[in-house]
């Protein structure tokens, strides 16, 4: 039988309904705005006509962004950095979190002090830029997927996780004959699925949106991801029209919405693949979330 909600539960579901829904259309609305603008005619973005659908129906802006020969490589090069990448952040983060979650390690507070005295202080760009080149990374894969390998905020999160499984499986495993490694990927880790969900969605988002290591540390241009090649497509149809604003003050304006329009365009073909991708791992995402943040 169903409890009778008081009037004051009543209002506080209302208004909490209300405030939320509010948040998410808020949350909405600049990818809805990006995206009819991407489609909108140029004089229509320029006279402030798009707001919430298309104005001026057309696809000149992907035909722009398409039409270069780089982007098909290097949306494969992305996906290779991004697979590649989150592996090793998923590797380093177990291979540090187990042992930290164990109490009987020795010298275990210092070496978590020794992790986190990373999070404040690093050595620098150049430092690190003279590392990749002496160690032989520049201009290869493992300059924009090794230095970036370890995340010590989410290897907090994942020892968090890991501490909470009981000691009896693992008390159980030692004397069915197992060893650690055995015991971290045949008890802890299908433990943590939901965990390791969430932690791989974020390593993906990272790695698929990483822009500035490539730009440093990549020379040729068959090797760079597709941020960097949608960010050379936009500055040089900027530049060829800006050529053209000698013209008059109406060529001028055309730049402008030109560029506009072009970069409404790049901004949806980076962020597609992962929106696509995110509701198939939301609920693990959240439950992750909860079980690496709370310590029970």
């Amino acid at each position: 039988m169903k409890a009778k909600r008081s009037q004051g539960e009543k209002i506080f579901d209302f208004f909490n309904i209300f405030f939320l829904s509010l948040f998410g259309l808020l949350c909405l609305y600049p990818i809805i705005y990006i995206t009819a603008m991407s489609f909108s005619d140029s004089w229509a973005i320029l006279e402030g006509k798009v707001w919430l659908f298309p104005v001026g129906f057309h696809l000149d802006a992907y035909k722009v962004v398409f039409s270069d020969g780089n982007i098909l490589r290097s949306y494969l090069n992305t996906i290779l950095y991004t697979v590649v990448g989150t592996l090793f952040n998923l590797a380093m983060v177990t291979c540090a979190a187990y042992p930290l979650s164990k109490k009987r390690m020795k010298g275990r507070s210092g070496i978590s002090l020794y992790f986190v005295f990373t999070i404040l202080f690093s050595g620098g760009m150049i430092p690190s830029f003279l590392l990749i080149q002496g160690i032989g990374f520049y201009n290869t894969i493992w300059a924009v997927t090794v230095p970036g390998a370890m995340s010590v905020f989410y290897m907090i999160i994942l020892r968090t996780n890991f501490e909470q499984v009981p000691d009896a499986l693992e008390e159980a495993a030692i004397i069915d004959g197992m060893n650690d490694f055995e015991i971290m990927t045949k008890i802890y880790m299908p433990l943590s699925k939901p965990i390791y969900a969430a932690l791989t969605l974020f390593f993906a988002v990272t790695h698929w949106n990483s822009f500035f290591n490539a730009f440093i540390y990549l020379q040729s241009k068959s090797k760079f991801p597709l941020q960097v090649i949608l960010k050379e497509i936009v500055i040089a149809n900027t530049m060829n029209d800006l050529g053209t604003s000698a013209v008059g003050s109406g060529a001028m304006e055309a730049t402008k919405l030109l560029s506009e329009n072009l970069k409404s365009a790049t901004i949806i073909v980076v962020m597609l693949p992962i929106m696509l991708a995110y509701p198939f791992v939301q609920k693990h995402f959240v439950e992750g979330m909860m079980i690496g943040a709370v310590k029970g």
